[in-house]
């Protein structure tokens, strides 16, 4: 039998049941919070969209689209209360005329946001029904917020922001998916043009390679100007393209779709370890006739394909995960949990699986409509595990029409926790642990699997009636206030002899840094109604008790 310490020293990390637990705070219905808002409530949301909320990693700040700006709140104390904006960002423009595809009279109008490490900055990132592609670094949005209110007690009130975006571009037609690779420096964004542009940010001469610690780019400091169309250089197709060669900023388009991609992912390693030798940049995308691929982005090549046409079928959400953040199980019920998997293989998600699936390092989490789907990257492994249906058969869910809300379109990760997050436009999320095999008998290697946790709203909300009759607007993740991340380059004041030296902190830490930290958990519906929560691991197995 396997020993604690040699999982250890082939993981990393200490296995065990490490029970996800889940507290809800008070809740925020939305007659509340207007009642006490100095601000012109309620703003507008745009409809049928993905997500529509993001929270920083670094900064107590949460971001709302309200069609073409984005509410900067900043949440108050243990319920995560959002009173008024701190700030308003009026996005900014490529250039005027663009029509839109939603919703034609607000062309301009966001259909995503995501918050993610871009090189050693965080960024912001827009994607418009226009096709604009609009990106703020996070830490000057939290700076201009600083400077309006000295003292950490007060807020200021709602003020329209002067940031100014890094990056502005435009894809041609309504702009739906973001992924951002932290270490290769590249934004991809899919849209309904059929196609994903991948823009790699341009590389300083000592840093010709992504994998590089010491590397120094356009993020790594203060933006000199803005990015935009003109800025790019774009490659033949069958043009042969060096991914060492970063001394411009190159867009790259990936080609093989035939219908809209609402969204796609990268494959980044949170290790801060080297994608692959070859120095090979991942990326999986889905459309909706149901395929999806795994991209090679450099040479502009299809890895493989994971799902294929299907007519009552729409691929909806993709998210690339580390095999290295799962939990290990050691029995069944720890691999799957209550998952039927007589159910889960019979899923008609696609044709046949392929005998000969080209292997990649990482696993895809899939949604469609319904469903959700986790694929391997090991070729050897042939059990796909699906689950059909997971929050559709739950309570209060009448009262919308799902034809037209029934996607998961909302595909969260939380690597630290070993957990992902799926929600639909109905108003339900799932908390799912991601799990690998350890037992110690060495059955079942390579099986990987998921077991769902929690549904929020918690039952005892939807029975008490704290879930609003309306569609899910958003949801967001990231550390509480007082686990926030530190930046990678941030400072550490130093007393020496009567002066303060800032000394720049040369630790890197990664997703997995530290077992004690809780995240909380928002969702945001389209009546504005907010329904918070906290989720952490019971961490007996660290030595700790949480």
């Amino acid at each position: 039998m396997y020993s604690n310490r040699s999982i250890m020293a082939s993981s990393g990390r200490l296995p065990g049941s490490g029970e996800l637990k889940i507290f809800p705070n008070a809740p925020q219905p939305s007659h509340q919070r207007f009642a006490s808002s100095l601000v012109s409530w309620p703003p507008e949301l745009g409809w049928y969209r993905n997500n529509l909320v993001a929270l920083s990693q670094y900064y107590n700040l949460f971001f709302v689209a309200s069609l073409d700006e984005i509410l900067v709140f900043q949440p108050i104390g243990h319920d995560q209360y959002l009173i008024n904006p701190c700030s308003t960002i009026k996005l900014a423009r490529s250039r005027d005329g663009f029509m839109g595809y939603v919703d034609t009279a607000n062309p301009h109008a966001i259909d995503q946001l995501v918050v993610a490490d871009l090189g050693l900055e965080e960024i912001l990132v827009a994607v418009c029904d226009d096709g604009d592609v609009v990106a703020y670094t996070t830490r000057p949005i939290q700076r201009e917020i600083d400077d309006r209110a000295p003292d950490p007690h007060y807020r200021p009130n709602n003020f329209d922001s002067q940031v100014r975006p890094f990056f502005i571009v435009n894809v041609g037609m309504s702009a739906w998916g973001i992924a951002v690779h932290k270490e290769a420096r590249m934004i991809a964004i899919s849209s309904n043009s059929k196609q994903i542009n991948v823009f790699a940010f341009a590389l300083n001469e000592s840093c010709s390679t992504p994998d590089t610690s010491s590397e120094t780019d356009i993020l790594d400091g203060e933006i000199p100007g803005i990015l935009n169309d003109e800025q790019w250089i774009r490659h033949r197709p069958y043009e042969r393209l060096d991914p060492k060669a970063r001394s411009n900023n190159i867009e790259i388009v990936l080609s093989n779709h035939w219908n809209n991609i609402p969204n796609v992912a990268f494959f980044n390693n949170n290790r801060h370890e080297h994608t692959s030798p070859d120095n090979t940049v991942y990326l999986v995308s889905t459309d909706i006739d149901h395929h999806t691929y795994v991209w090679d982005v450099w040479k502009r090549t299809v890895i493989t394909q994971l799902t294929a046409y299907s007519g009552n079928l729409s691929g909806w959400g993709v998210a690339c995960i580390d095999p290295y953040f799962c939990r290990p199980a050691f029995s069944i019920a720890e691999l799957y949990g209550a998952l039927d998997l007589k159910a889960a293989t019979s899923l008609p998600t696609s044709a046949p699986k392929p005998r000969q699936r080209a292997p990649f390092p990482f696993h895809v989490l899939h949604t469609d409509q319904r469903n959700i789907r986790l694929f391997t990257g090991d070729p050897n492994c042939r059990q796909d595990v699906s689950c059909t249906a997971p929050l559709r058969a739950h309570p209060q869910s009448e009262f919308l029409n799902p034809p037209s809300g029934e996607r998961l379109n909302m595909v969260l990760q939380v690597p630290e926790l070993e957990l992902a997050i799926v929600a639909d436009q109905m108003g339900r999320v799932a908390l799912l642990t991601l799990t690998r095999w350890a037992n110690a008998a060495g059955e079942g290697e390579g099986a990987h699997g998921f077991r769902f946790e929690h549904f929020v709203p918690l039952k005892a909300q939807e029975v008490e009636g704290v879930r609003p009759k309306s569609r899910l607007a958003g949801v967001a993740v990231g550390p509480v206030a007082g686990w926030l991340r530190r930046r990678e380059d941030e400072k550490d004041d130093e007393e020496v002899e009567g002066r303060i030296i800032l000394r720049p902190r040369r630790r890197r830490r990664t997703p997995f840094d530290d077992p004690r930290r809780r995240y909380r958990l928002l969702l945001y519906y389209m009546d504005h109604t907010v329904l918070s929560y906290e989720i952490w691991r019971r961490t007996e197995e660290y030595g700790l008790v949480g």
